[in-house]
C-alpha cells in the first residue's frame, strides 16, 4: 500500500513514520534557558550526520498550543546543548522527561536528575549517561510546518571509560556493554540495543550467491 505524505494529516504522517522507521536512537537532550533553568526532554528523530564537520540534527515538534517546546526555544537562545544516550537503567525517569511541564519547571530538578559539567559548553552532561555529546548550535532550519530541525556541531563527545579498551589513540568502544535502548513502534515502545548480528562488507564484484 502507498501512502501519499501530502493528502494525509501531519498526525497521521507521524504515526506510520514513527511505527515503519525503527529502531531510532534517543537523543536526550539537555538545554538551559536565559534564566538559567535547565530543561531535559528525550527525542528520536535523532542521529549523527558525518564527521567533517560532526554534526547531528534534532527534529523536535511544537508544543500542544503550537509554541516551540522548550528545548529548541532553548538551543536557539543559548546556541548550545548536550546529547546524553540512554542506557536501560534511566529508561524510566527519561521517558517521565517526556512529560510536557510548564515552562518555567526543571525536569533535572524535579526528577532528582544527577549531572556533571560539560568541558566546552555551559551546559551539563546528564551523570548516568554512558555517553554523551556536547553541541554548539550550528543552524536551525524552519520548515515552515510543526517541526524545528536543529543541526548542532559536536564539540565533545564523552563515553564511559568502563566501555572502552586498547590503546588511547585507537580505542575500541564496547557498545553492546553500553546497554542503549532506542525507540520502536507504538506509544510507549522501546528497544534494547543488543540483539545484534553481523554480515561481512565484500568489495566489487559481489560474489555470486547463487
Amino acid at each position: 500500500m502507498q501512502f501519499d505524505m501530502k493528502s494525509l494529516a501531519p498526525a497521521d504522517r507521524y504515526r506510520l513514520l514513527v511505527n515503519t522507521v525503527t529502531p531510532r536512537p534517543i537523543a536526550w537532550v539537555v538545554s538551559r534557558n536565559a534564566d538559567g533553568l535547565l530543561n531535559a526532554a528525550p527525542y528520536s528523530f535523532f542521529n549523527v550526520l558525518g564527521s567533517e564537520p560532526p554534526l547531528c540534527v534534532l527534529g523536535i515538534g511544537q508544543r500542544a498550543e503550537g509554541d516551540p517546546k522548550d528545548t529548541a526555544r532553548n538551543i536557539v537562545e543559548s546556541g548550545e546543548f548536550t546529547v546524553n544516550l540512554v542506557g536501560e537503567h534511566d529508561t524510566r525517569i527519561m521517558v517521565d522527561t517526556a512529560a510536557e511541564a510548564p515552562r518555567d519547571v526543571s525536569e533535572i530538578d524535579v526528577l532528582g536528575i544527577t549531572t556533571r559539567p560539560a568541558s566546552l559548553v555551559s551546559t551539563p552532561l546528564i551523570a548516568s549517561a554512558p555517553a554523551a555529546l556536547e553541541c554548539r548550535l550550528w543552524k536551525p532550519i524552519d520548515t515552515g510546518g510543526n517541526f524545528t530541525i536543529i543541526l548542532g556541531e559536536i564539540l565533545a563527545l564523552h563515553i564511559g571509560d568502563e566501555f572502552l579498551s586498547g590503546p588511547d589513540d585507537r580505542p575500541r568502544v564496547d557498545t553492546e556493554a553500553m546497554g542503549l535502548v532506542g525507540r520502536a513502534f507504538g506509544a510507549g515502545g522501546y528497544i534494547r540495543n543488543k540483539d545484534t548480528f553481523e554480515e561481512a562488507r565484500v568489495g566489487w564484484p559481489v560474489p555470486d550467491r547463487g
